[in-house]
Formats: C-alpha cells, sequence, structure tokens
C-alpha cells in the first residue's frame, strides 16, 4: 500500500457484510485512526473482510480535515 503523508495510509474497508467504507486513514500500517465524515468507526475490527487501496486512496485529492480518534496525551501521560 502507498502512504500519502508521513506514515498515513488512506484505505477503503469493505466488512463481512458486504458494506464498502472509503477515505479511512491507517497509521503505519497498524492502526485505524481516522475516517472521514464519521467520529467514531462504524463497524467492528473483527468485521473487516478485506482493505484495498484505489487510485483515490493512493493520492488523496483532499488531503487534510481528518477527525482523528487518539486520545494520547491523557491516556499515554497523564
Amino acid at each position: 500500500m502507498e502512504e500519502f503523508a508521513n506514515g498515513a495510509t488512506q484505505v477503503s474497508i469493505k466488512t463481512k457484510d458486504g458494506k464498502n467504507y472509503t477515505r479511512i486513514l491507517i497509521s503505519n500500517s497498524m492502526w485505524i485512526i481516522a475516517m472521514r465524515d464519521f467520529t467514531d468507526l462504524p463497524f467492528s475490527l473483527d468485521e473487516i473482510y478485506d482493505i484495498s487501496q484505489s487510485e483515490e486512496d493512493k493520492n488523496p485529492t483532499n488531503r487534510g480535515g481528518w477527525y482523528y480518534w487518539d486520545n494520547w496525551g491523557k491516556e499515554v501521560f497523564p
């Protein structure tokens, strides 16, 4: 998979029930950290059937405006 920013890869995910989700941001090939238009992940990780990358994912026209789900500062460094 191709990254478009330091450690960030945009992907599309298909769930076991056949739903397709796009514009998902993965960090360091390990963590789903954001998804456009969603404040929470709309599926559980065990529902993932396939992760792919379209041409738009590889070179997204919109590279900013993510709503990140992290809470690192509060949980890791109280």
